[in-house]
């Protein structure tokens, strides 16, 4: 029973993780809320990104000497300092330091909360359960969209969250308000729950402690730096789809919400990683990373087609359901070859999740030229995955 709880409590983790999704779709409200430029806005999703390029190996080495369960613990309070602070006072400097915070808060979450699986996993089920993990990780990120769409509109028609600023003609919603109380009360059930049922094992009482000098060593390992790049490129790749997908809609109907492009999206990365933890029950993890790379190949593909309603879902859902189990899978590969290491490889992969920083300006910059290059870089990207899947089916890590 303990063991179920502990389990159910790191799903919750998981589920708090994808809150920390919000930053980037918190972009396009902040601008209109607040009258502020794209650029100013832009901060917002710069400031929950830039924590994974900061923190993720510093809470590696950390998380070796104090054990995951208190990185968690931290993680989940600063997580919950910033959902609680736009409640108190709502304002864009608070908004910045909020999303700071939850972007702190949501890297350490990853750093400890992808090894904790590891431990309360069923033997021989860590790629299965990692994949469950994602989809509930997947149910966070959609909420956020849902409840803006949604919940935030529907409390602006009764007049909640919403204000006319000196000046204007029409109200401004504020719906999106309501992310926060809601973000507040889920951390803190989660909070309470690692803090009751999640074992507490301290990595620094029986292996040799974490140090920044042996997250460099391991990164300068073959096998791990190629497997870091794995998550690199697939972050970015995955970081442009939904950067050019409300485009792709524009382009071939401009009556079309952009916005529920992405939604499918999320939607079907959902189902693809919940049927990923089902499969992964029954197939080899570097078998199923090779179908989830073809399967993102032909989505991406199919956008090279000129505008069809039937083909452009279809190839949304097809990336989707193929990007779903692509980080799980390099993640658990890389930590079942090498588990002695799992401290220095959870705050590199963890830090890799930059390349959903840098890989978009790539595909912005092909886009510019003509829409269509920008599923070139991402197919090349999916490329590089497929060099790792390659060489993780044809050859052993180096020590």
């Amino acid at each position: 029973m303990k063991k179920s709880l502990s389990l159910l409590s790191v799903f919750f983790v998981f589920l708090a993780m994808g809150f920390g999704d919000a930053a980037g779709q918190l972009v396009s409200v902040v601008e209109k809320a607040f009258s502020i430029s794209p650029f100013m806005a832009s901060f917002v999703s710069f400031a929950g990104m830039i924590m994974f390029g900061v923190l993720s190996v510093p809470t590696g080495v950390w998380q070796s000497k104090i054990g995951k369960k208190k990185m968690l613990t931290i993680g989940l309070i600063l997580f919950l300092i910033g959902a609680v602070l736009p409640i108190m006072a709502f304002n864009f400097p608070i908004i910045l330091l909020a999303v700071l915070l939850m972007g702190a808060g949501a890297t350490i979450l990853q750093v400890s909360g992808n090894p904790m699986m590891r431990d309360v996993s069923p033997e021989g089920q860590y790629s299965s359960m990692l994949s469950f993990a994602q989809s509930v990780k997947a149910i966070g990120t959609l909420s956020t969209s849902l409840i803006i769409v949604l919940i935030g509109t529907a409390l602006m028609k009764y007049g909640w969250f919403s204000f006319t600023p000196e000046g204007a003609a029409e109200p401004v919603n504020m719906g999106f308000r309501i992310l926060f109380p809601i973000f507040a009360g889920v951390l803190l059930l989660t909070l309470i729950m690692v803090l009751a049922f999640v074992p507490n094992k301290n990595e620094g009482s029986d292996e040799k402690p974490t140090t920044l000098g042996n997250c460099l060593k391991a990164l300068g390992n073959p096998y791990i730096l190629m497997m870091f790049f794995g998550i690199f490129f697939y972050c970015g790749a995955e970081a442009s789809m939904f950067n050019r997908i409300p485009s792709v809609l524009m382009e071939g109907n401009p009556t079309v919400t952009a916005a529920w492009g992405n939604i499918v999206l999320i939607i079907a990365l959902f189902v693809g990683r919940f049927l990923g933890g089902v499969c992964l029950r029954y197939i080899k993890p570097n078998t199923f990373l090779l179908i989830t790379i073809l399967v993102s190949l032909l989505g991406n593909i199919l956008l090279f087609m000129p505008y069809n309603a039937c083909t452009t879902w279809l190839s949304f859902i097809l990336i989707g359901i193929g990007f779903a189990n692509i980080f799980p899978l390099i993640f658990s590969i890389c930590v079942d070859k090498m588990p002695e290491k799992t401290n220095e490889i959870s705050g590199l992969m963890t830090t890799a999740i930059v390349g959903a920083a840098f890989v978009p300006v790539i595909t912005g910059a092909a886009a510019n030229a003509n829409p269509k290059y920008a599923f070139i870089v991402t197919i090349v990207c999916l490329l590089y995955v497929a060099f790792v899947w390659f060489k993780n089916n044809t050859a052993k890590a180096n020590d």
